[in-house]
């Protein structure tokens, strides 16, 4: 049975880049709760400023949303760690994007992306990306556990696209190389190349890619060397500041002050 937590996070999830605007009644008959429920959804939520009502009953996307994302920006550690790296990759390679991507629900999203010169709608950070397309996304898939993968053929939405025999076997073979090229999947003349990050005990943290136009002159052996060096890098990055951050709580919790 859902919680209360999880109702108010179903009515914040209904705010999406198709539909940014909502009204008490309409979110109550989608999420099939009494509009006196729903009411103290939005009004909690607006409080918060998670939620702004700029008309009389309809509601949007609050500040607090934005206060969150930059937050997260300055302080996500896997941004952190792959920040550097990415910065360096966009300006030896001016002409492709560099991104960062790791799983979201049942999509995979661009958390962050370097590189200005080159115009790539379908890569742009938040925005959400097919399972079944894309080399970000296929890289990431090809190195969940079998575990998480079954638990994601399962989501209605993401189950028939990934469990195709074609792309099983294509799979199997992307992470046997350990990389992933596509040619036109997200947008039709771009070339996606990408490599898994790992954290330290093997399990997918997201992905690292270039993309460029498929006219480029770039070698992609080149480029995808590059790519595992920079993945190499982030994820060294990675471990340093988790074990930075479990000698800070250990030190904490050692402190006679506290």
């Amino acid at each position: 049975m859902a919680t209360t937590a999880d109702r108010v996070l179903g009515l914040l999830s209904l705010f999406t880049e198709q539909r940014a605007r909502w009204t008490v009644e309409e979110a109550a008959e989608v999420l099939t709760i009494p509009t006196s429920t729903a009411y103290r959804y939005f009004r909690s939520l607006a409080e918060a400023e998670l939620l702004s009502s700029d008309m009389p009953g309809s509601y949007v996307l609050g500040p607090a949303v934005c206060a969150l994302d930059r937050a997260m920006l300055v302080n996500d550690p896997f941004i952190n760690a792959a920040a550097g790296e990415m910065s360096r990759l966009a300006a030896d390679h001016p002409d492709t994007i560099v991104l960062l991507t790791r799983l979201y629900r049942d999509t995979v999203m661009c958390v962050h992306r370097e590189g200005d010169r080159l115009a790539a709608d379908g890569y742009e950070r938040g925005r959400p990306m097919p399972l079944d397309r894309g080399a970000a996304s296929k890289v990431i898939l090809a190195n969940l556990s079998p575990r998480q993968f079954r638990a994601l053929a399962r989501t209605k939405s993401a189950g028939e696209g990934i469990g195709a025999p074609r792309l099983q076997d294509a799979l199997r073979g992307i992470r046997a190389q350990g990389y992933a090229i596509t040619k036109g999947e997200i947008d039709p003349d771009k070339i996606g190349l990408s490599v898994p990050v790992l954290r330290d005990d093997n399990s997918v943290e997201g992905s690292l890619s270039f993309v460029l136009r498929k006219s480029s002159l770039c070698d992609e052996h080149q480029l995808l060397a590059e790519l595992i060096r920079g993945r190499k890098a982030i994820e060294g990055n990675l471990l340093l500041a988790r074990l930075r951050a479990t000698h800070s709580d250990t030190s904490g919790a050692d402190d006679p002050t506290e």
